[in-house]
């Protein structure tokens, strides 16, 4: 059953004299994919927990689809959370790793066979069912049947907690890529929390930030990039601490003939029709660059246009290393 909308009014919790999550609201629409960005101890985790009825929060209420769930026991709420510990059973083989939960539930020996195959299916891992000792396993393959292991519940809500912090930066491309994929084959609502700016940018639909208990921005991914009036201190040090490089491919640009604040103002040097696209060579100050539009657009020399690219194709890569960081 998939769930429709999750939540949050007013969510307060304290731990003594420290206030985790302070009067912290969010609509979670209907099978979307949210990230929670903030720093360590901003309240991502605290206000997972209380979605998820880990913990109960002092004040607020907490809505599935309407129905407010405070009263609600984890168990009966169908949440799975994922969290950067992915702890296997060194006993079981991967496949009743992942068969384990099913069984719990009492199913049958074939709707569990059906089911492990299925979701390894899913996940690209079925090659590795029989694998008898789990502990032989890469860090990416024990992510893939510890996360497996929690998809076999069919939850109504799917919420990872820094899933993949720990993993090293090819292990965390890749599996940023396997969570969109997931998202949108198990059509699923999803709340992903991390302190990583680059990460919320390249995995969310929304972005929720979240500093020191307090929701202080709620928007798209593009807005939130292009707004940074809030997105400040060392957590996002890789874009304001480091040099990068951002790169786009020229096709993920759109040229705009009026004026969009969340748009960069350039000035057109040549237009050449090549076939069915046209190569616009504009400058952005001093730099010169070359966009790539369908058809034939009519742009006069040095005409005043605004480049918007697609933020889900910009690239940042370390100038250093060349090392494609986003």
């Amino acid at each position: 059953m998939a769930l429709t909308r999750v939540t949050i009014r007013n969510l307060e919790k304290s731990y003594g004299e420290v206030k985790a999550v302070d009067g912290l609201s969010l609509d979670i629409s209907h099978r979307s994919f949210v990230v929670l960005l903030g720093p360590t101890g901003a309240g991502k985790t605290t206000t997972l927990k209380c979605i998820a009825g880990v913990i109960r929060p002092d004040r607020g209420e907490i809505l599935f689809d309407g129905e407010v769930v405070n009263d609600i026991p984890p168990w009966e709420r169908d949440v799975a959370m994922f969290f950067q510990t992915y702890a296997l059973y060194p006993h079981l083989s991967v496949y009743d790793n992942i068969a384990y939960p099913l069984r719990e539930r009492g199913l049958s020996k074939a709707e569990i066979d059906n089911t492990v195959k299925r979701i390894a299916k899913t996940l690209r891992i079925e090659h590795l069912l029989d694998r008898k000792d789990p502990t032989t396993l890469s860090g990416g393959e024990m992510q893939r049947v510890a996360l497996a292991r929690t998809l076999v519940r069919s939850p109504r809500l799917f919420i990872l907690d820094e899933p993949i912090t720990n993993l090293d930066a090819k292990l965390r491309e890749e599996m940023r890529t396997e969570f969109k994929r997931l998202h949108k084959e198990l059509n699923q609502s999803v709340i992903y929390a991390t302190p990583d700016f680059l990460e919320a940018l390249s995995i969310g639909e929304k972005i929720a930030v979240i500093k020191d208990g307090k929701l202080i921005q709620y928007d798209t991914p593009e807005n939130i990039f292009m707004d940074l009036t809030e997105i400040k201190g060392e957590w996002v040090n890789k874009l304001s601490g480091d040099e990068v490089i951002l790169g786009i491919r020229p096709r993920d640009i759109r040229i705009l003939t009026t004026k969009d604040p969340k748009a960069i103002p350039a000035t057109t040097i040549a237009v050449e029709p090549i076939g069915y696209e046209s190569i616009i060579t504009a400058n952005v100050g001093e730099l010169e660059m070359k966009v790539v539009v369908k058809g034939f657009i009519n742009l006069e020399y040095r005409q005043q246009i605004w480049l918007k690219p697609d933020m889900r194709r910009i690239h940042i890569i370390d100038p250093k290393t060349e090392e494609v960081l986003l």
